[in-house]
């Protein structure tokens, strides 16, 4: 190696480097990603779009709910308070999972009470289907509210989803509504 000069050793250290160490601690750090909170979105995003379920910050005062159906409801009351079809449609089936294909201003009746202070939310699970729950939320202004979540998608425990709100298309599988003869 006499004539190399000094950096041209320095230079192939360097792509030694390089080739060697850095894809080592690239893999390194995807396994570590893998196994703690990465496996989990990447078979979440293979279940499909209703596979986990959004969870947001609002004050409520939520009983008889677990974590997920908690974190929707938060989300619920947000997008209520906040007057958003975004949020809205994010606690609802997604469209590809025949849901709503939008929201008319009676699901947005509550919007004043959700925005005027903390809500109480009582789930009340459905005895014969563990996949459906009953949700009651008192607003502090005293108006209440009826509605129903439902396990949209059947591969994740984690799929709750508000089924009572937005509007839905109809099942071409029904009947016509009978016209009334004059």
């Amino acid at each position: 190696m006499a004539g190399e000069s000094v950096g041209a050793g320095t230079s192939r250290h360097r792509r030694l480097w390089a080739v060697g160490v850095l894809p080592a601690v690239a893999a390194v750090l995807l396994g570590v990603w893998l196994a703690t909170d990465g496996w989990a979105r990447v078979q979440d995003a293979l279940d499909g779009p209703d596979a986990s379920e959004p969870s947001c910050s609002w004050s409520a005062r939520v009983e008889g709910a677990d974590a997920d159906q908690a974190g929707l409801i938060r989300c619920y009351l947000r997008a209520l308070a906040q007057h958003s079809e975004s949020g809205l449609r994010a606690v609802v089936p997604s469209q590809d999972n025949q849901g709503p294909t939008g929201f008319t201003a009676a699901d947005f009746t509550h919007s004043r009470d959700a925005a005027a202070g903390p809500a109480t939310v009582t789930v009340k699970p459905n005895d014969s289907d563990s996949a459906d729950a009953s949700v009651t939320i008192s607003y502090i202004d005293g108006a209440h509210d009826q509605l129903e979540i439902h396990g949209a998608n059947p591969a994740s425990a984690h799929s709750w989803r508000f089924v009572s709100v937005g509007t839905y298309p109809s099942n071409p599988n029904e009947p016509s509504a009978a016209i009334p003869s004059r």
